[in-house]
């Protein structure tokens, strides 16, 4: 059975504003000050573990602002029987928070990087802490548990520093790099949307998205080993580079093709960026299958406040039916066995 990726968003809000994400981050709207509870998360968890799914990722908003995080990573290693719990954080705090989240169980960090440059990161992300950052990735590497660095790649902002980022990561010990497209559906209104489009007019571009193809070849230049992955079967198809280093270098191009289910027949926005890669879980408790549609979500709170465990099961396995019966729309950059496999 095809599985989707599990992903809970803790909390509303990382206190940045990065021009590239989505004011939201990972969930549709949700009101401002938003704390997962640990005991409906946990509900949830122990639902979708009663599936088949034995991984789960914490993102937001920002993990590393949610009080209860080292509680609820081993709660999910010792209660729902999650056999991977993934910490997504851009914030300087997941460093000091490391140890902590080691001892209870975290299997793998991801904390986003997107240049050396301090200045830049500062007016990427509209906070001074690149220092901050770099502090926690090694503060993260040293407690032995894997370490993940997402670079979001943006024409004329970042692109001539996509070797050294790799290269210091190595030097670093970083388990593995993730390249990532910019967003193309972004909506056009926000903050982030306003400087998006106010840097795009500085340089003269047209765009900041850059086909990630485009970078390959001199990474595969430098690689020992090269495969083509897809998490949980569902996603977009991504190229993993081994360097020498054995640092991995994943290249994750929303050109490459995505998934679709029923849910998406007829939506104005198809194809869109994400499509139906992940179940998601909102910080008010909400299954979301879609970064863009609110009117597509399941309000889980009515049946988790009554403890209706036959109920959230039921609306589990529901989701994961839509996910199994999804379909591959190959992109313009799929591999030729993955377009065949699909069809």
């Amino acid at each position: 059975m095809r599985l989707p990726q599990v992903r809970v968003t803790v909390n509303s809000r990382c206190k940045r504003s990065c021009y590239y994400c989505r004011p939201s981050g990972e969930a549709v709207a949700t009101e401002s000050g938003t704390d997962l509870d640990p005991d409906r998360l946990i509900a949830v968890a122990t639902a979708v573990r009663a599936r088949g799914v034995d991984g789960i990722k914490l993102t937001g908003g920002d993990p590393a602002l949610y009080g209860p995080l080292v509680e609820v990573v081993r709660r999910l290693r010792q209660e729902a029987g999650m056999r991977e719990v993934e910490v997504i954080s851009r914030h300087p705090r997941i460093g000091e928070l490391a140890p902590a989240l080691a001892a209870a169980g975290v299997t793998l960090f991801n904390v986003s990087l997107d240049t050396l440059d301090e200045r830049l990161h500062r007016e990427i992300c509209g906070v001074d802490d690149h220092a901050g950052v770099l502090a926690a990735i090694g503060a993260c590497v040293a407690t032995g548990v894997p370490v993940k660095v997402n670079v979001v790649v943006m024409s004329g902002i970042n692109t001539p520093e996509v070797g050294r980022l790799i290269e210091f990561c190595e030097a670093a010990g970083v388990h593995s790099v993730k390249l990532l497209d910019i967003i193309k559906d972004l909506g056009e209104s926000g903050e982030s949307f306003a400087r998006r489009l106010e840097i795009k007019r500085r340089l003269r571009l047209p765009d900041l998205y850059v086909p990630l193809g485009e970078l390959a070849d001199g990474i595969r230049a430098r690689a020992v080993g090269e495969e083509v992955v897809q998490q949980g079967g569902l996603g977009h198809p991504m190229t993993v580079f081994t360097m020498p280093s054995g640092t991995k270098v994943v290249i994750k191009d929303s050109n490459a093709g995505a998934w679709y289910g029923s849910v998406c027949r007829g939506c104005a926005l198809f194809p869109c960026h994400d499509a139906l890669m992940a179940l998601r879980l909102t910080a008010d408790a909400r299954l979301q299958f879609c970064l863009l549609r609110e009117d597509v979500t399941v309000d889980l709170a009515p049946l988790l406040e009554k403890g209706d465990g036959e109920g959230l099961a039921a609306q589990v396995e529901a989701a994961f039916e839509m996910y199994a019966a999804a379909s591959f729309r190959p992109g313009d950059t799929t591999p030729m066995h993955l377009a065949e496999a699909a069809r």
